[in-house]
């Protein structure tokens, strides 16, 4: 089995962020020219700009910041790190993190993302699925190793302190896929949806936890956790509310689109007037259904490994698609301090799970 390549990153908040930056520099400095300052990026009728000038957008960037010093403020210490240590302006990385090239409009370059919980034969519960990204953007696993709170690893766009689908120490495991509610209002005290992942990862080990979280902070997300007990929390976080998705049978799977009639008429009313959702989402999620009909209760992990890689000849509804760039899967409560890996980055051929030690 092909061993992964992990960067590891450990110590106070403004080591870890340092010695990323170090590593990272060149990397880094890519993703600020094409994400901030829109290198080579082709401008239609203002919309793909970052407007580092305009009043409003100084107003949310400070809103953002100020929300990040109240709940994790070790969050903006790493990215000073990350700033001196790649050699780049402490506001542009601050901006990476924030996802300032979408201010105007939240529009998920790729929406191929899936996540999966379901039950196994001897009653633990896994979780799987896929990332789907422009590879370009990433520098594949990481691992950090706070001086305070859980060790965890996940994938996040080099130069940022975000979380993604990932695993801590404490044996939680988070699954998410992007959403987009057009118009929707929000609530206030919103919170950047890729922190808030990296928040859920350093900080909490349970689903209850998780919730918790989700309650006092919205962000935009379609989330899926197991715990170490084989709890599972499947939801719409939204910028509207949390909304959880009951879990009956002991399976859970979510996509890119909203699962529940109902919930898409209480959207409706809070100011959503269109539900976008990618060609595939449907059929992906469906997928996964059909699976979890067949199979839940009497698969073991190799069998949804299996599955979840499968290509299936380019159909539509292949979790491992032209987009993704890594399969993950995680049985916390039989496997607390493992974390099964394929990073595909550039080579949509590759097969094979490699095991990550928490």
């Amino acid at each position: 089995m092909e061993k992964e390549k992990v960067l590891v990153l450990s110590g106070k908040p403004e080591d870890i962020g340092r010695k990323y930056g170090e590593v990272m520099a060149e990397q880094i400095k890519k993703n600020v020219e094409l994400l901030i300052e829109r290198r080579g990026i082709e401008i239609i009728n203002g919309e793909n700009d970052v407007p580092l000038h305009d009043k409003n957008f100084i107003k949310w960037e400070k809103e953002q910041e100020k929300i990040l010093r109240e709940v994790a403020p070790y969050l903006l210490d790493e990215m000073k790190g990350i700033a001196e240590g790649a050699g780049v302006d402490y506001r542009y990385i601050l901006l990476l993190n924030l996802r300032a090239w979408q201010y105007r409009t939240y529009f998920p370059e790729t929406t191929g993302c899936s996540s999966f919980a379901i039950t196994l034969k001897d009653k633990t519960v896994a979780c799987t699925g896929a990332l789907d990204d422009p590879y370009e953007l990433y520098c594949g696993p990481v691992h950090i190793i706070p001086d305070n709170g859980y060790r965890f690893i996940s994938f996040p766009i080099t130069g940022t302190v975000w979380g993604n689908r990932g695993m801590n120490s404490e044996g939680l495991v988070v699954g998410i896929s992007s959403q987009l509610l057009k118009n929707l209002t929000p609530l206030t005290n919103v919170i950047n949806q890729d922190i808030a992942i990296r928040i859920i990862l350093q900080n909490f080990s349970t689903v209850e936890e998780v919730r918790k979280f989700c309650k006092k902070h919205p962000f935009a997300m379609n989330l899926l956790c197991v715990d170490r007990k084989s709890n599972i929390l499947c939801a719409h976080q939204t910028l509207g509310g949390f909304f959880e998705i009951p879990v009956k049978e002991g399976y859970a799977a979510l996509t890119n689109h909203i699962v529940d009639d109902g919930l898409m008429y209480l959207l409706m009313e809070k100011g959503v007037d269109k539900f976008i959702e990618s060609e595939t989402t449907r059929l992906r999620r469906g997928n996964l259904l059909e699976f979890a009909r067949i199979y839940n209760g009497r698969c073991a992990g190799k069998d949804v490994m299996d599955f979840i890689e499968d290509r299936k000849g380019g159909s539509p509804a292949a979790i491992c698609n032209k987009g993704t760039i890594v399969l993950t899967y995680a049985n916390p409560e039989t496997y607390p301090d493992t974390f099964w890996v394929n990073y595909l980055g550039e080579n949509k051929e590759k097969r094979g799970f490699a095991p990550l030690k928490l």
